[in-house]
């Protein structure tokens, strides 16, 4: 059986809108990461070519890029 995914996650999401858009597919650059090796807050941009199309924060890397891409999403109006 196979299940179709009615959610697409924030980056998935970001990346088929931008490539849409503006045929440009997203990069993701680390900014930042603060704190102890056990409680580590990281910062993440993601970006269209040279510019910054949102930031984003989480407890590891792949959630501050979830987060990156839903301030993108938001930032263009495509949620």
């Amino acid at each position: 059986i196979v299940v179709k995914r009615l959610f697409k996650d924030n980056k998935s999401l970001f990346q088929e809108l931008a490539q849409a858009h503006d045929g440009i597919t997203p990069a993701y650059r680390l900014v930042s990461q603060e704190g102890p090796s056990h409680n580590r807050e990281f910062t993440v941009q993601v970006l269209l070519k040279e510019n910054v199309a949102g930031q984003g924060q989480g407890r590891n890397k792949q959630t501050a890029e979830q987060e990156a891409a839903r301030d993108a999403l938001m930032n263009r109006g495509w949620i």
